[in-house]
C-alpha cells in the first residue's frame, strides 16, 4: 500500500489503495454535536481538508450519480455504527467549498480566485438549471456566477443562494462544509488588504450561516479563530473547538498508536524515538499528537528525518511578527529556544489587527498555527493563561531560522559563522570586534539606548549565539555556586575538547564606566563561583567573559580559567 502524500480527497485515498489512518468516527461526533455551526481550528497540514472530504462522501445523497460512495466506508470504524449509518449515510444534500488556495498578494487577484471558486461550485450543481426549480431571474444570476460575470452582491450571496436552491430541490436543508475559511484573511494581512478581504469574507460567510433555514449543519475548519465579532457577528449557534478544547482532539494529527501502526504497515525502518523528538508534541486535552504531514513524508522518504511541515508554507508572517515584537517577547522567545516553558495570557479570539500591539494575540497565533504546544492552562480572573513550549525539533528549526534572519539582513552568513566560531575558539578579541559591529548594525531590533535594561542585551546576545546550539548546551539565568549566572555554554559530549564559555552582563549609564562595569561582571563570575556548573560536567577550562553595555557601545574583559588540574 502506498503512502498518501498530499492526498486530500477521501475517495482518491480509499480507491487508490493508500495507507489510511481511520478517523471515520469523526463523522458520528460531528453529526451528534448539537451545534448548528461547528468551527474546528487546527494547524495547516493536520488533515482538515481530508476530514471534510470524508464527511462529504459519507453524507451526500446519491443524486451525485456515485453509487460507490457507500462502499468507501465498508471496512472503516464508522461502518460498525449500523444504526447511525442507516440514519445518516447518503441522506443529505451537501455543499463543500475550500478557500485553501486563495493565496494572493493583492485584493483583485484574491477576489478573482473567489469568483472562480463560486463558478466551480455552481458548476457542480448545474443540474439546478433543469426544470422549474429556479425562476428565470434566479437562472440568470446562476448563469452569471457560472460564467464569472456576477456582480459583487451576487458573489457575496452565492453560498446562501446555492444552499436555498439545493434545499428547494431536495426538500430538505443541506450540510455546508467550508474548508480553510481563514486563508484569505491570512494572506490579506500579509498583503496589506486585510480590511477589504475581511469585509468580503464577512459578507460571504455571514450571509451563508446566519439565520439560514436552508442549512441543517455547517462545519468549518481553519488555522485561526478569528474573533466572532469580526467575522461571525450575530451568529449565535456556533461552537468553536481550538487546540485548547479536547473535543475532536483525536481526529486531527496522529496518536502514537497510529504512528506505530503506520510504521508497521509501511514496512519502513524508522527510529521511533527520533520520530518522537522531531514530530511529536502537540497536546489537545488527553491526546498527544504527531504532525501527520511530517510523519507521512518521513515514512515516504524511508525514515529520513527532515523539515517537512515547515517547508509546506512560508513562515514569513511569524518571522515578521517576532522581528517587530517588543524586547519582552524576544526574551520569552529565547526561553523557548533553550527548551524552557513560558506562561502567557492567551485569547481564543484572534483579531489580526491586534497581533502587533497585543502580546496575547501574537502568542495565540503562534499556538493555533502549530508553533507552540500547551502544557497546562489556568483561568485567573478574566484572563486565560497557558504554559507553553516548542512542540518538537522540527518546529524549533523554524525559530532558529527566524533568529538568524534577524541578523542576516545586516550581516552576511559567512560573517556570522566567523563570529560564532571566534567565540567557540576562544578568540575573544575577534569576538569583541564582531559583536561591536553587530550591535551597531542590528541593534534597532532591540531598541538599544542608554536606558536599555540588562535583560534586553541578554536576549540579544542569546539570539546572536543561536548558531552554537549544535556544539553547546546553552543555559541562561540558572543557579550555580553562590548566585545566578547570565549565560553559559557547556560543550556537548562529542565536543568535550572545546572550552566552556561563561558570559555575565552589566549595563552602564555612561560610556566612560564601561570598562569598570565589564571588570565588575568578570569578578562576579569568580566571586560567586559560577564555574561550579562546568565542574559538574567535567569541562577542563572556561573562557569567562564580562560584558558591559551602554546603548550601542560595549566593552568586555575576559580570563581563561583552568578547572580540572
Amino acid at each position: 500500500m502506498r503512502l498518501p502524500v498530499g492526498i486530500a480527497n477521501f475517495k482518491t485515498l480509499i480507491k487508490g489503495n493508500y495507507l489510511f489512518v481511520d478517523k471515520s468516527l469523526f463523522i458520528k461526533d460531528v453529526m451528534d454535536d448539537g451545534a448548528g455551526v461547528i468551527l474546528i481550528i487546527r494547524p495547516r497540514r493536520f488533515g482538515k481538508t481530508l476530514n471534510l472530504s470524508m464527511l462529504d462522501y459519507f453524507l451526500k445523497q446519491n443524486h451525485y450519480k456515485d453509487d460507490e460512495n457507500e462502499n468507501l466506508f465498508a471496512n472503516l470504524n464508522i461502518s460498525k455504527e449500523i444504526e447511525f449509518c442507516t440514519q445518516h449515510q447518503g441522506q443529505y444534500p451537501v455543499i463543500f467549498i475550500t478557500f485553501k488556495d486563495v493565496k494572493y498578494s493583492n485584493f483583485t487577484d484574491a477576489y478573482g480566485k473567489i469568483v472562480l471558486l463560486m463558478s466551480e461550485l455552481y458548476e457542480k450543481h448545474r443540474y439546478l438549471l433543469e426544470g422549474n426549480i429556479l425562476s428565470e431571474s434566479e437562472k440568470t444570476v446562476f448563469k452569471a456566477l457560472l460564467d464569472q460575470k456576477a456582480d459583487l452582491l451576487n458573489t457575496t450571496t452565492a453560498l446562501k443562494k446555492l444552499s436555498e436552491y439545493v434545499a428547494r430541490k431536495f426538500h430538505k436543508p443541506i450540510i455546508l462544509l467550508i474548508d480553510e475559511y481563514d486563508t484569505p484573511m491570512h494572506e490579506a494581512y500579509m498583503g496589506n488588504f486585510y480590511q477589504e478581504m475581511m469585509q468580503l469574507m464577512r459578507s460571504i460567510l455571514g450571509e451563508a450561516l446566519k439565520d439560514n433555514s436552508a442549512i441543517s449543519k455547517g462545519v468549518l475548519t481553519g488555522i485561526t479563530r478569528i474573533a466572532q465579532e469580526s467575522l461571525f457577528s450575530g451568529l449565535n449557534n456556533i461552537s468553536i473547538y481550538t487546540l485548547l478544547k479536547e473535543k475532536y482532539g483525536q481526529y486531527f494529527g496522529f496518536t502514537e498508536e497510529e504512528v506505530l501502526k503506520l510504521i508497521t504497515e509501511s514496512k519502513k525502518e524508522v527510529s521511533m524515538s527520533s520520530v518522537t523528538e522531531w514530530y511529536n508534541g502537540y497536546q489537545v486535552g488527553k491526546y498527544t499528537l504527531y504532525n501527520p504531514w511530517s510523519i507521512i513524508k518521513c515514512l515516504d522518504s524511508n525514515g529520513q528525518l527532515d523539515f517537512y511541515w515547515i517547508n509546506t508554507s512560508s513562515n514569513a508572517l511569524i518571522g515578521k511578527l517576532l522581528g517587530n515584537a517588543k524586547s519582552t517577547v524576544k526574551q520569552q522567545f529565547e526561553e523557548l529556544l533553550q527548551g524552557n516553558t513560558i506562561e502567557q495570557s492567551i485569547s481564543e479570539n484572534l483579531v489580526f489587527l491586534d497581533i502587533e500591539v497585543r502580546e496575547e494575540a501574537l502568542w495565540s497565533l503562534l499556538l493555533y498555527a502549530g508553533y507552540l504546544k500547551v502544557l497546562s492552562t489556568e483561568l485567573r480572573g478574566y484572563e486565560f493563561f497557558a504554559r507553553m513550549a516548542i512542540p518538537n525539533k522540527e518546529v524549533g528549526s523554524v525559530y532558529y531560522q527566524i533568529v538568524t534572519g534577524w541578523f542576516s539582513a545586516a550581516i552576511s552568513m559567512d560573517s556570522y559563522h566567523r563570529f560564532i566560531q571566534s567565540l567557540a575558539d576562544g578568540q575573544i578579541d575577534k569576538f569583541k570586534e564582531y559583536l561591536e559591529a553587530y550591535i551597531l548594525q542590528t541593534g534597532s531590533y532591540f531598541d538599544f539606548n542608554s536606558n536599555t535594561a540588562e535583560d534586553v542585551f541578554h536576549a540579544f546576545i542569546l539570539g546572536l549565539v543561536v548558531g552554537l546550539r549544535e556544539y553547546y548546551i546553552i543555559q541562561s539565568n540558572r543557579e550555580s555556586g553562590l548566585g545566578r549566572f547570565d549565560v553559559i555554554f557547556i560543550p556537548k559530549d562529542k565536543y568535550k575538547q572545546k572550552k566552556g564559555i561563561l558570559l555575565e552582563f552589566k549595563t552602564s549609564a555612561t560610556a566612560d564606566l564601561l570598562l569598570d562595569k565589564a571588570q565588575e561582571a568578570l569578578e562576579q563570575i569568580k566571586n560567586k563561583k559560577y564555574i561550579e556548573t562546568f565542574e559538574q560536567h567535567h569541562v577542563a577550562s572556561v573562557s569567562a567573559i564580562g560584558l558591559a553595555f551602554c546603548g550601542k557601545q560595549m566593552e568586555l574583559v575576559y580570563e581563561n580559567i583552568n578547572i580540572l588540574k
